[in-house]
């Protein structure tokens, strides 16, 4: 969601399966380059946070893969402009 300004607020909610928690990096790309931020999960656990994004994005990519993980087809969500 935008707010206006140029701002966009996302959420982002993060699934741990495994038995160890973790912390994982997520990145936000913009048209105007890039953020990352880190959101840490415990094992077994969810987590949510919210994000201030000084435009709009484009993509976002969670775990770089230095978290190990055994599926890394759901970590990319594109956004299509309206």
């Amino acid at each position: 969601m935008e707010d206006g300004k140029g701002v966009q607020f996302i959420t982002v909610t993060l699934e741990n399966l495994g038995n160890a928690g973790a912390e994982v990096r997520s990145r936000y790309f913009l048209r105007a380059g890039e953020i990352t931020k880190r959101i840490e999960v415990r094992a077994k656990a969810t987590a949510t946070t919210r994000v201030e994004l000084p435009g709009t994005a484009t993509k976002i990519v969670v775990n770089d893969g230095s978290v190990p993980e055994s599926d890394l087809t759901n970590n990319v969500f594109k956004i299509s402009a309206p």
